[in-house]
């Protein structure tokens, strides 16, 4: 039997519920579910929560994130958590239905996603912020993964009063 009592739990059940049968519908939901309302802790909800399945995919998240803006390299991300590029690729397919690159970029699009939606900064300075060349590459990655537009995810964040946004 399962039970949700707080806030937002029975979003966090569902969710589970829906992971339980497939991982990328699971994200799917997510980001149609979570985006909204709690942004701040949203953009980081599911690739958290799956990562968390498996204790060498959330070592490679954590180095991801605390790698941000450097050049990505599987291999010297997989020796620093301590198993080889191989293993990291398998246990990233295993648990995310996804290749250690393609994990690393949904965790740099959620990290511009956040930065977007909550500073003020310019779309290249986003771009260097979560490690890609400038705001085109970024542009393209955000219409491949979300099929969104970089306007549309700043556009999604709370206006500051008295903060100019850039131009996308």
């Amino acid at each position: 039997m399962a039970t949700a009592a707080a806030a937002f739990a029975h979003i966090d059940l569902a969710l589970w519920l829906v992971r339980c049968r497939s991982l990328a519908l699971a994200e799917l939901v997510a980001r149609y579910l979570l985006i909204g309302d709690r942004s701040s802790q949203a953009t980081f909800a599911m690739p958290s929560v799956l990562a968390s399945q498996s204790a060498e995919v959330a070592a490679f998240e954590r180095w991801v994130r605390d790698h941000l803006t450097e050049p990505l390299s599987i291999r010297e991300a997989a020796e620093a958590i301590g198993v080889s590029a191989r293993t990291l690729q398998r246990r990233t397919m295993a648990t995310m239905g996804l290749s250690p690159l393609a994990f690393a970029n949904e965790v740099r699009l959620d990290e511009a996603a956040h930065l977007l939606r909550n500073t003020s900064l310019s779309t290249d300075a986003v771009a260097a912020a979560v490690g890609l060349c400038n705001a085109s590459s970024l542009g393209q990655l955000v219409r491949q993964r979300r099929g969104s537009t970089l306007r549309t995810l700043r556009g999604e964040g709370v206006l500051r009063a008295g903060v100019a946004r850039s131009e996308d």
